[in-house]
């Protein structure tokens, strides 16, 4: 009978073949596949807090579900929301942006991660006009091109007033005695209704509205009225006016404000430049409304 040692029973495994190299195989000792790293988990998004809100902005929206904690860009409807924040459980908080000319849209909600991914939230947006505001700006966006002569007829000179008091109506004012207009109709119409020194003096005379002077700018908002003086020197009075259709916030922190309006038909006017390049030397006033 013969033997084997320790020493011939290597030399025989390796002459066959059979030695395994440590580290070289897929399989351990008992022939099971050795475990592999799994792929991470696919971002989704699993809830919604808010899904309709206002034409203007401004709602806040919360996103929950899992793999969101490198969110860096919210956009709804492409446009990009603010004041992002991605809390420690993961939950992803901004502010929509105003919609698409402040009209009622349904909006894709995209989000763009640090790795340059990209997710759809699969719940959509739903701009409604929800407030006083939004109905304003609708109103605006919808005819400062387009004039509602229906209604409203137009004056052929200037109808800047004209079109900016429709806007409050849109917005729930009432007309009444000191500041009304059947131009369409009748012809008839208050002078607070189309011309700009009895139009200032009605809206400075109203309980739900702050004279702003241009030191005080930064407390304009989206839906507030500026009266323009092309000329002060002439003491001639507010020559043009229109509605603040945009507010933004500028690297210096002041703000850049657009306004929307009619007898030079613009939705986003800009105010600096039509106090300065369009009229140089001009001014203007705002008023805020509550």
């Amino acid at each position: 009978m013969t033997i084997t040692t320790r020493r011939s029973f290597i030399a025989l495994v390796a002459g066959s073949g059979l030695l395994a190299i440590a580290g070289c195989t897929d399989s351990n000792a008992f022939g099971e596949s050795a475990p592999t790293a799994s792929a991470a988990a696919a971002p989704t998004v699993t809830g919604v807090s808010v899904a309709i809100g206002s034409l203007t902005g401004g709602t806040a929206v919360s996103l929950t579900g899992s793999g969101l904690a490198d969110v860096v860009v919210v956009t709804v409807g492409g446009a990009a929301a603010t004041s992002l924040t991605v809390d420690e459980a993961g939950a992803v908080s901004f502010l929509t942006p105003a919609a698409v000319d402040h009209q009622p849209a349904t909006a894709a909600i995209a989000l763009a991660f640090a790795d340059g991914t990209s997710l759809d939230a699969g719940t959509p947006f739903s701009y409604q006009a929800v407030t006083a505001v939004d109905r304003q700006l609708q109103y605006a966006f919808t005819y400062w091109q387009d004039y509602n002569l229906a209604e409203w007829s137009r004056f052929s000179d200037n109808d800047c007033g004209n079109f900016v008091n429709q806007t409050l109506l849109a917005r729930g004012w009432q007309q009444n005695s000191d500041w009304y207009s059947d131009y369409a109709t009748t012809g008839d119409y208050s002078l607070s209704w189309i011309r700009g020194n009895e139009m200032d003096d009605y809206l400075n005379s109203r309980d739900d509205t702050t004279r702003l002077d241009l030191s005080q700018r930064a407390s304009v908002k989206v839906g507030d009225v500026v009266m323009f003086d092309w000329d002060p020197e002439n003491d001639n009075g507010v020559d043009h006016t229109m509605l603040v259709s945009r507010v933004d916030v500028n690297p210096d922190g002041t703000n850049a404000i657009k306004l929307v309006g009619h007898t030079l038909d613009a939705q986003y006017r800009d105010f600096d430049g039509a106090i300065t390049v369009e009229n140089p030397g001009g001014t203007a006033h705002f008023y805020s409304i509550a």
